[in-house]
C-alpha cells in the first residue's frame, strides 16, 4: 500500500473514532444493560425530555412478544428519556439494533431539555416507520388491540431505565400503569435482570 494512501486511511480512521453523536432512548434504549450490548462506546448524559411528543406503542415483534415503542408528535404532551453519548463508529450498531435497514424504525433528529446541562441538545431518535393511527391512552383497556400492548418483559425494560436514568418519579409511575399483555422475554429478563420491577395494568387477551 501507499504510504501517504495508509496514512490518510489511518487519520481517516481515528477522526471517525473521535466524532461522536448524541441519541435520545426513550424506550428499553434508556437501560445502559440494553444498548451497551450493541453500542459498547454509549456513555449516559443524563435525563432529557422532549416536548410535544407522546411514547405510543404499536407493530407486535416476536422479540419482545408484545409492542414496542414510538414517539409520536403531540402538541402539549412530553416524553421523558435518557441522553447518550456514542462514537460515530457505533452508528451503524445502533441502526441496525433499531432494525433501520428492516424498514422498522427511522432515524430522526429532535431537540430534547437535559436538566443537568441545562440546554437544549439536538439528538438522534428512532420513530416507528409504521404508526400507530390513534392515541393509546385514550382508549380504554377494553379498546386497545393486543398488537398495540407492549410485553410485561419490555414494559419493565423502560421502567428499571428510567430509573437508573434518574428521571422524574411522576414519569416512572406513569410507565408502571401502561397497560401491557403480561408476556415475558426469557432472555432479556434474565440479561437485563428485571426482577423486582413493578407493574399495574395487565390486560388479559380477548377471547
Amino acid at each position: 500500500m501507499n504510504f501517504l494512501l495508509y496514512v490518510i486511511l489511518v487519520q481517516t480512521s481515528i477522526s471517525a473514532m473521535a466524532a461522536k453523536f448524541y441519541y435520545f432512548g426513550f424506550g428499553s434504549n434508556m437501560l445502559s444493560k440494553r444498548l451497551h450490548l450493541q453500542n459498547p462506546t454509549a456513555v449516559r448524559i443524563g435525563p432529557g425530555k422532549l416536548e410535544n411528543f407522546r411514547l405510543d406503542f404499536n407493530l407486535f415483534t416476536d422479540r419482545w412478544y408484545g409492542a414496542c415503542a414510538t414517539i409520536v408528535a403531540n402538541k402539549g404532551e412530553h416524553v421523558w428519556g435518557a441522553i447518550w453519548e456514542l462514537d460515530e463508529s457505533d452508528k451503524e450498531h445502533l441502526d441496525n439494533q433499531e432494525g433501520v435497514h428492516q424498514g422498522i424504525y427511522t432515524p430522526i433528529t429532535v431537540s430534547v431539555y437535559c436538566p443537568p446541562l441545562d440546554t437544549m441538545v439536538e439528538c438522534r431518535a428512532y420513530q416507528l416507520v409504521e404508526q400507530p393511527d390513534t392515541n393509546l391512552h385514550s382508549l380504554s383497556t377494553n379498546e386497545i388491540p393486543q398488537d398495540r400492548l407492549a410485553s410485561s418483559t419490555y414494559l419493565k425494560s423502560l421502567v428499571k431505565g428510567a430509573i437508573e436514568s434518574e428521571i422524574p418519579f411522576e414519569y416512572v409511575d406513569w410507565l408502571m400503569h401502561i397497560p401491557h399483555n403480561g408476556n415475558t422475554a426469557e432472555r432479556f429478563e434474565f440479561e437485563l435482570e428485571l426482577d423486582g420491577i413493578e407493574l399495574y395494568n395487565l390486560v388479559e387477551e380477548k377471547m
